[in-house]
């Protein structure tokens, strides 16, 4: 048995923040009387803003290509082991179909930073799915591209882009990224992305290489800082040919009890549960609802092109045919006592105000 942090979940519950100091000390001496009284609060703070309901959101992972060489990731572009695909206008339109029919009105376009996804032919993606589908929102995470290419799929309808910053601390960053890569420019352009005005998502990974509590602080002190619309915590895990594929994989307790931190400091956030938790904590994503997630993560795709998107390996083995993961969590929503959200799940946008903060912050950064 231990001390339950009473006294630190309640400060977080009321002033949305805590020190460093405090959140270190939170995240050091966590206990299960701890952890069952922020997720009590969490699923508070959550319920207060969002009712019972649970949203789904249709994942499409249009390609596996890549021009990055991530140190942890399958998909990096020096990866010869891994058949590379792009799914056509045809196949998205397919997979979306067949989310639509079961009750999916959120889309997230998916894939590595692969720049044969042009501009002008994301753009038309985006214009199909809007047109074919005017009661569901558009989402994309597609990696960094300049400014003016995340106007143009802003103007085409995508509301919500989400840009992963995996660790906010520099020297972190380095150590599980290769030298051309910078968490400034990944930094920048997530408030590029809020001053266009999309619904923001970003996150980082648990467990990681090297990580150490107060790198985890640093990631939780930039999120309340970028107050991202949606908030993406996932478990590392170790994918063969990389760098760290004999590396142990992340905590899903620990990814979930962060997740409840995020919603105290964040409570209008989505806090979104991505479909990696339930390949390392059973049943990972149904145990996230009770710790304030919103949001739950849904692949669309069926298994003959799930099978070659590596960012991680999976350790679980469903039949996936398009749409049936939809079902599976559908059934958990409702097991777990929860609603499904039966509309697109928007979030507010944008105050005006935040847009010219985030311009000020951008002009002024040294």
């Amino acid at each position: 048995m231990g001390n339950c942090m009473t006294d630190l979940v309640n400060k977080l519950a009321v002033n949305n923040s805590l020190s460093k100091g405090e959140l270190e000390e939170l995240l050091k001496f966590r206990n299960k009387e701890t952890t069952d009284y922020l997720f009590e609060k969490a699923l508070m703070a959550k319920e207060k803003l969002y009712g019972k309901k649970i949203y789904v959101r249709g994942i499409v992972e249009l390609t596996n290509y890549c021009k990055n060489n991530c140190y942890y990731c399958g998909l990096r572009r020096d990866n010869i082991f891994i058949p590379r695909y792009r799914l056509d206008e045809k196949d998205l339109l397919q997979f979306c179909e067949k989310g639509y029919g079961k009750g999916v009105r959120s889309f997230m376009l998916v894939g590595g930073d692969d720049y044969n996804f042009t501009e002008s032919r994301v753009a038309d993606m985006v214009a199909m799915l809007r047109e074919k589908f005017s009661d569901c929102s558009v989402g994309l995470a597609l990696g960094q591209r300049g400014e003016s290419t995340y106007r143009t799929w802003f103007e085409a309808g995508a509301s919500r882009y989400e840009l992963s910053h995996e660790t906010a601390s520099d020297s972190h960053f380095k150590k599980i990224h290769p030298p051309e890569m910078s968490l400034l420019t990944r930094k920048q352009s997530l408030w590029e992305l809020k001053m266009i005005g999309y619904q923001v998502g970003s996150g980082f990974m648990v467990g990681t290489p090297y990580q150490m509590i107060a790198d985890v602080v640093e990631d939780l002190l930039f999120l309340k800082k970028l107050d991202p619309q949606m908030v993406h915590i996932v478990p590392f895990m170790p994918t063969a040919y990389t760098r760290f594929e004999h590396e142990r994989s992340g905590n899903g307790d620990m990814t979930i009890y962060l997740m409840a931190i995020a919603r105290l400091m964040l409570p209008r956030a989505m806090i979104t549960a991505d479909t990696i938790l339930d390949n390392v904590l059973q049943d990972g994503r149904k145990k996230s609802f009770a710790a304030g997630s919103g949001e739950v993560n849904v692949e669309l795709c069926s298994d003959d092109i799930k099978e070659y998107y590596n960012v991680y390996n999976k350790r679980i083995n469903l039949k996936n045919t398009a749409g049936d993961d939809v079902s599976r969590i559908t059934q958990k929503i409702l097991e777990s006592g929860f609603e499904l959200g039966k509309d697109k799940g928007d979030y507010k946008p944008v105050p005006e105000e935040e847009r010219l903060y985030g311009r000020i912050h951008r002009i002024m950064r040294p």
